[in-house]
């Protein structure tokens, strides 16, 4: 009666010793061979040289004997790894290209694993039907309108906000003009302080140049002037604040509330040139007054002192 078969692990565990085994006799043999013969053991015939060697050597040879049986008890793998032409790069005898074929065979594996593991949920993931709503909507009811876009809204809306902003404050004064076109140009004066240019494409702010108030906002032939930066280095930062105001306050789902937001803010450099720094508690700091205004409580600072 056939004894039973091993488990493929103590099978493995069995070649290994056999190959440990085999290489501690091998190991034995050249060490043997290396020392050469003992002058004291010349004469011994017991423990003479050649036998000794012939021992070693026979023992080499029953190991490597076990080490064959052993290995052709192993069971082949079903799916073996080809990696085509890369293989020939375990026969590379150059020691900085030899791992390479260890990390495909690595990448291959792990490839494998993505795969299979991708197959199973994907046969799961197809098993699950669910929708939204199991009850059948007509066509009509399915389509939506397409929302409308900030930048192609009527004109009368975008005058409408204008105006509507221009009675929020008395000192601040609103001119809307279309010199380009359908998109607006809104002039600013504020107090006696400033001017500004502020363009709009649609309902949005695009661009915005601060002036002084004693600079114009057109050019030679009549035409409003968008891109002429202000001579003076207080209007240029401050042009350089409300651009970065803009950005602040654009909120496309909440356009209206944007725009009043940013002109809110605009307006509390009405007092540009009596505030004093909320930090320092000065009116100049590196001759400059407070040229910035916190988003949520106007507050001034000085460029150096902004939080």
């Amino acid at each position: 009666m056939a004894a039973p078969e091993c488990s493929s692990v103590e099978v493995l565990t069995t070649n290994l010793n056999s190959l440990r085994t085999l290489r501690s006799s091998v190991t034995l043999f050249f060490k043997i061979i290396a020392e050469g013969p003992k002058e004291e053991n010349s004469n011994d015939g017991e423990h003479s040289f050649p036998e000794m060697a012939a021992k070693c050597l026979a023992d080499v040879k029953n190991n490597l004997r076990d080490l064959e049986t052993h290995v052709a008890g192993l069971t082949p793998s079903t799916v073996p790894v080809s990696l085509g032409n890369t293989g020939l790069l375990s026969l590379d005898p150059s020691p900085d290209k030899l791992p390479l074929y260890h990390q495909l065979l690595d990448c291959y594996t792990y490839v494998e694993k993505i795969h299979c593991y991708s197959t199973l949920m994907h046969s799961l993931l197809s098993g699950n039907n669910l929708k939204r709503s199991s009850v059948s909507l007509p066509l009509s009811t399915k389509r939506r309108r397409p929302a409308q876009l900030n930048h192609s809204v009527p004109q009368q809306q975008v005058d409408m906000l204008i105006q509507g902003i221009n009675q929020m404050f008395q000192d601040m004064n609103l001119n809307i003009s279309r010199p380009f076109g359908n998109n607006a140009v809104v002039q600013v004066t504020l107090g006696q302080v400033l001017r500004a240019v502020v363009t709009f494409r649609g309902i949005l702010i695009e661009w915005v140049v601060v002036r002084a108030y004693n600079e114009p906002l057109v050019d030679e032939d009549g035409k409003v002037d968008l891109y002429t930066p202000s001579q003076y280095k207080v209007f240029q930062k401050v042009t350089d604040n409300a651009n970065a105001a803009m950005l602040n306050f654009c909120s496309p789902g909440f356009s209206d509330l944007s725009v009043r937001s940013f002109f809110t803010w605009l307006h509390s450099f009405v007092s540009l040139f009596t505030d004093v720094c909320k930090k320092c508690n000065y009116h100049l700091h590196n001759h400059m007054p407070p040229t910035w205004r916190e988003f949520r409580t106007l507050d001034p600072f000085h460029e150096e002192c902004k939080p």
